[in-house]
C-alpha cells in the first residue's frame, strides 16, 4: 500500500521553489514521478544507447578526465613557462588562450590591434607563435585546444598543425580540438559586422579538410559555454547547442563530397557550461547526451554508434565569479566541477578565483588543476558510473530539462534554423530578455549570490594579481618587424594569392591556408583575404564587430 506524502507541518522558507532555469522543485519525489519511465529507453547502460549514464561502459574506472586548463598570458614566451607549469603539476591536456587583437585576426603591428595585445590571453599571429609556445612540451602524447573564434580558427588551426608537422608528427597522428564555433557568440552579441556565411563556410571546410587528412583531429567544438555564460538558462543552452550543429552538419553535407554523418561527426566535439545549480547541470549534461544520440539517429539516419556519441569539454561558469570576496569562487568552480564529473565529461576546465579580476596567477592557476585532482582522487565519486542514476528527483529532472530543450530547439527550427535566428536578432533579443531577469533576481535578492546581495564584507581580501607586460606591445610589434624582414616574402605573396583564389572559387581554403602559414604568413594577412573583404551590415553594436569583438 503507497503512503500519503503529507503536506509538512510547518511553512518553508520560500512559497516557490525552483532550479535556476526556473524549472519548479517539489519538496519531494518519488516513484510517482518515474511513473512513464522507461529504464531502456530514457536511460539504458553506460555506453550504449541513448548515453545518458556516460558513453563509456567503464567511465572514470578505466580513464579519469583529460585536466586542460585554458592559458595564455602576454607573449609565446610566458605561455610556454605557465604550460610547462601546469604540466608539471599534473594537466593533462593544453588549451591556447588567445588575446583579443588575435581573436579579431589583427597583427601586432596594425592600429586596430593597440588596446588588445595581452588582453585576455596570448597574442598569436604566426606560426613562429607556435614554434615558441610548444617549445620542449611532449604534444606527440598529451592533446591541445586551439580556442579562437570563427574569425581566425582555419588560420590559427593550420599554424598548431604545421608547427606539429615541423616537430616530426604526421597529421595522421595530431590529436587535439579546435572550438572554432562561427555560432558561439552569435548567442552572445549582434552579429551584423560578422560575415556568418563566410565563418560557417570556413567551419565547413576545415570540418572536411580534417576528414581527409587529419582524422585525430576535432575540427570545431560548438560552445554552447559562451551562449550560456552570455545568460540562457540550462535548457536553452543545450536546445541552441544542437541547433548550431545543425547548422553545421547540414553545411557539410550538401557540398555532396563524398563524407556521410559516420565519417565526420563522430569527430565533432561539444564545450558546455557547469553552473551553480548542481543537480540541474548534472541532469543537463546527462540529458543532452540523450538528446544527441536521438537526434542522429531519427534527424541523419547514423549508423555508426560513434556518431550517435556526444563527446564534451566542461568549463565552470566564469559568470558566476565575483570581484568580491574572490576566494569564494575557488568553492564554487569546486562544485560546479563535482557537477561535470557527475554529469560525465571528458575534459575540464576549472576557472581560477581571480578570473573575475585578472588573468589567472601561478597559484590560482595550480589551485585549479588541485580543484580537479581532488576531485579525481580523493572523493571516490569516480569508483562507479553515473552515481546518481535512479534518483528520483535527477531523473525526473533529466527528462524535464530534455523536455524543454526540445521546444526551445524546434522553436529555433522553424524560425529558420540557428543561423537565420542569429541574423533576424531573435536570438540576441531572447538572450537580452534572460539575462536581464537574472540581474532582477539579483537586484531583488531572490537570487542570492553571496558577497554581492548577502553576507557581504567591508574589505575583500589582499590576493596577488596577475600583472600585463607593461612593454609588451613593443615587443611584439618588434618581432613581427623582424619576421616580415626575414621570411622570404615571395613565398608568402604567392601562398596568398593561392589562398585567394581558393576563397573566391569556392574551393576547400585550408591547403591554401597550410601553404601560407608555413610560408610565415601573417595572422592579419590570412584573415584579410577569408573575413575581411566580405562586406557587412553596419552594427550599433559596440560589443561584436571586426573590431572590438570582445569588448
Amino acid at each position: 500500500m503507497e503512503k500519503k506524502i503529507e503536506k509538512p507541518k510547518s511553512g518553508e522558507r520560500k512559497e516557490k521553489f525552483t532550479t535556476n532555469s526556473g524549472i519548479p522543485v517539489k519538496r519531494l519525489y518519488t516513484p510517482e514521478d518515474m511513473a512513464a519511465f522507461d529504464y531502456d529507453k530514457d536511460l539504458g547502460l553506460p555506453g550504449e544507447e541513448p548515453y545518458t549514464r556516460g558513453i563509456h561502459s567503464s567511465m572514470y574506472r578505466k580513464r579519469l578526465w583529460t585536466i586542460r586548463q585554458f592559458s595564455g598570458l602576454n607573449s609565446a614566451y610566458e605561455t610556454n613557462k605557465r604550460f610547462k607549469l601546469l604540466y608539471k603539476s599534473g594537466s593533462t591536456g593544453f588549451a591556447i588562450a588567445a588575446d583579443n587583437a588575435s581573436i579579431m585576426g589583427f597583427d601586432p603591428d596594425s592600429p586596430d590591434s593597440d588596446v588588445e595585445l595581452g588582453v585576455g590571453g596570448v597574442n598569436v599571429s604566426s606560426i613562429q607563435d607556435l614554434e615558441i609556445m610548444f617549445d620542449g612540451l611532449p604534444i606527440d602524447k598529451i592533446s591541445t585546444a586551439v580556442i579562437p573564434v570563427m574569425t581566425t580558427t582555419c588560420p590559427h588551426t593550420a599554424m598548431y598543425l604545421a608547427m606539429a608537422e615541423n616537430k616530426g608528427i604526421p597529421l595522421a597522428k595530431i590529436n587535439g580540438t579546435t572550438e572554432g564555433d562561427p555560432c558561439s557568440l552569435g548567442g552572445c552579441f549582434d552579429t551584423a559586422t560578422v560575415p556568418l556565411k563566410q565563418m560557417t563556410r570556413l567551419c565547413a571546410d576545415l570540418v572536411e579538410w580534417c576528414a581527409f587528412n587529419v582524422p585525430k583531429w576535432n575540427p570545431v567544438s560548438f560552445t554552447s559555454y559562451n551562449y550560456r555564460e552570455a545568460g540562457v538558462n540550462a535548457y536553452q543552452e543545450i536546445g541552441g547547442l544542437l541547433s548550431s550543429a545543425v547548422l553545421i552538419i547540414d553545411e557539410v553535407l550538401k557540398r555532396d563530397r563524398g563524407l556521410t554523418v559516420d565519417d565526420f561527426v563522430p569527430r565533432l566535439a561539444f564545450h558546455l557550461s557547469a553552473h551553480n545549480d548542481f543537480f540541474e547541470e548534472i541532469a543537463k549534461m546527462r540529458a543532452v547526451r540523450r538528446m544527441w544520440a536521438h537526434l542522429m539517429t531519427e534527424r541523419y539516419k547514423a549508423k555508426n554508434p560513434k556518431t550517435k556519441i556526444l563527446r564534451f569539454h566542461v568549463q565552470t561558469a566564469g559568470s558566476t565569479l565575483t570581484y568580491q570576496q574572490p576566494l569564494n569562487n575557488a568553492i564554487r568552480a569546486s562544485y560546479q566541477s563535482l557537477a561535470a564529473a557527475l554529469g560525465g565529461v571528458q575534459s575540464l576546465h576549472v576557472c581560477s578565483y581571480d578570473e573575475a579580476i585578472c588573468n589567472p596567477t601561478e597559484e590560482s592557476a595550480i589551485l585549479s588543476v588541485r580543484t580537479q585532482q581532488i576531485i579525481q582522487e580523493e572523493t571516490n565519486i569516480t569508483n562507479t558510473v553515473d552515481p546518481l542514476a535512479g534518483s528520483y528527483f535527477v531523473e525526473n529532472l533529466t527528462n524535464e530539462l530534455e523536455k524543454r530543450a526540445w521546444e526551445f530547439y524546434h522553436e529555433i527550427e522553424e524560425l529558420g534554423g540557428w543561423g537565420e535566428v542569429m541574423d533576424s536578432g531573435w536570438l540576441i533579443n531572447h538572450r537580452e530578455g534572460e539575462i536581464c531577469a537574472q540581474e532582477d533576481q539579483i537586484h531583488s535578492g531572490e537570487r542570492r549570490v553571496v558577497g554581492v546581495n548577502c553576507h557581504k564584507e567591508e574589505k575583500n581580501p589582499d590576493i596577488e594579481y596577475f600583472k600585463v607586460d607593461k612593454g609588451l606591445n613593443d615587443k611584439l610589434r618588434e618581432r613581427m618587424a623582424k619576421l616580415r624582414k626575414e621570411r622570404d616574402n615571395a613565398k608568402v605573396e604567392d601562398a596568398l594569392a593561392e589562398l585567394a583564389e581558393a576563397d573566391s572559387s569556392g574551393a576547400n581554403v585550408m591547403p591554401a591556408i597550410m601553404k601560407a602559414t608555413k610560408a610565415y604568413a601573417t595572422l592579419g594577412e590570412m584573415v584579410d583575404i577569408t573575413i575581411r573583404r566580405y562586406p557587412c551590415k553596419a552594427s550599433s553594436s559596440p560589443i561584436y564587430g571586426m573590431k572590438g569583438m570582445i569588448g
